[in-house]
């Protein structure tokens, strides 16, 4: 059996693992984008702030790949899948025969078009490129303007503060964090960073950036304009789909995947950022380009592939963070579309304390935790299901712990 995976990281990785203990003998392919192996993308803002050293990113060698006899082919992009001839095509004009392919190309950042965003000095956070990079130009006491007030926006507006820049976000919203956070919790986030030195501006955009060879200043919307060094883009990703076209893949915003992570074609299955999987909050397929999803649903999708027919239980969106010492944990449907759910909270703003829970009829379907994180991550985990009144009154006063579920 011929094992092609496209994407070398959690998913693609997890799916290996999968495949080589399900299939010892069946001859494995992978192919990244990156000249590198594995590494822990969910670590470069660490990297750029210098919490983290280097060193400590890299999950895998390359002698992994080797002694798991899995060829890895690095640096290198799918540009075209012919499913009929089950076959992949490479942007150096490679093309790869598969008879099980996995599709874990993952997502990439999303550009801004407008003047100035190709000056020196503008950049995304993705990669562990895009952390050095950043780094030659992010001096201590230098000015950074971060675009965009998502999980993306703050970790880096977080590594490049810890670096001893001056941080400037301009967040189009009326809120940070506008996805995973409702106004009571964003607000206890933005106090947190103003406290912090950070300056923030709500309801606003940067429109333009200028400077000659690199960048010197940003022009807000507003009319004001700012003195900028280094400019960082963090408005969030879309996935790695393109190379999709005419494949006969069922491409939404994402791959679409059905239980068993596969898109319908034979042979054909997605995992990770790139798919459009079941969200257990939701109940129906959505993208959540989280990392713990990624490694699970490549798991799922590499057993599969070799044969097995276990389902994908489903994920969730989920965030955490760490702003100044104030723990940022929410998951699921953190703000309600409309009727059928009840919200319950409970805000301490002198001890910056914050708890919301989003129950559908008893089903738990989303949760907040802004300040000391007490049994957050584990009342995260009963997303999807049904919870009794004592688990909500704990988590609301941060006494629950998982052991309190089986009894």
């Amino acid at each position: 059996m011929r094992y092609l995976i496209i994407g070398n990281s959690a998913a693609g990785v997890a799916a290996a693992r999968a495949i080589r203990q399900a299939d010892p003998a069946g001859e494995i392919t992978m192919v990244g984008d990156e000249p590198y192996p594995f590494y822990a993308r969910v670590l470069t803002s660490y990297y750029l702030g210098g919490l983290v050293p280097r060193d400590r990113l890299w999950l895998v060698d390359r002698e992994w790949y080797r002694r798991q006899r899995i060829q890895l082919l690095t640096g290198r992009r799918a540009t075209g899948l012919n499913t009929g001839a089950c076959r992949v095509t490479l942007d150096d004009g490679t093309e790869l025969a598969y008879d099980r392919l996995l599709i874990a190309t993952g997502a990439s950042p999303q550009r801004v078009d407008f003047p100035g965003a190709g000056l020196a000095g503008v950049f995304t956070l993705r990669t562990i490129d895009d952390a050095a990079a950043i780094g030659k130009f992010a001096r201590p006491g230098g000015r950074v303007v971060v675009i965009g007030g998502g999980l993306v926006g703050l970790k880096a507006a977080e590594g490049l503060h810890a670096r001893g820049l001056k941080v400037r976000l301009v967040v189009s919203s009326g809120r940070l964090l506008s996805q995973a956070m409702d106004d009571s919790g964003a607000e206890l986030v933005r106090r947190a960073m103003a406290a912090a030195g950070f300056t923030i501006h709500l309801r606003e955009d940067v429109v333009a950036l200028e400077g000659r060879e690199r960048v010197m200043a940003a022009v807000l919307r507003s009319g004001a304009t700012v003195p900028v060094d280094v400019a960082v883009v963090g408005k969030g990703v879309r996935p790695n789909v393109d190379f999709l076209s005419g494949s006969g893949v069922v491409v939404n915003r994402g791959v679409v995947v059905d239980d068993y992570l596969s898109t319908g074609i034979p042979g054909v299955y997605a995992a990770g950022d790139v798919a459009e999987a079941y969200d257990r909050a939701w109940q129906k397929p959505r993208l959540n380009a989280i990392w713990g999803n990624a490694v699970e649903q490549g798991r799922l999708a590499g057993l599969n592939m070799a044969g097995h027919h276990t389902p994908y239980r489903g994920g969730i969106g989920q965030n955490s963070l760490v702003v100044h010492g104030l723990g940022v944990i929410s998951g699921g449907i953190v703000n309600p579309p409309g009727e059928g759910y009840e919200v319950i909270t409970r805000l301490d703003e002198k001890r910056s304390l914050y708890r919301k829970i989003v129950l559908q009829g008893r089903r738990l379907v989303g949760m907040v935790s802004v300040g000391p994180p007490n049994g957050a991550g584990s009342f995260q985990a009963l997303i999807g299901r049904e919870v009794k009144e004592k688990y909500i009154a704990s988590f609301l006063d941060g006494s629950f712990t998982w052991a309190m579920v089986g009894r």
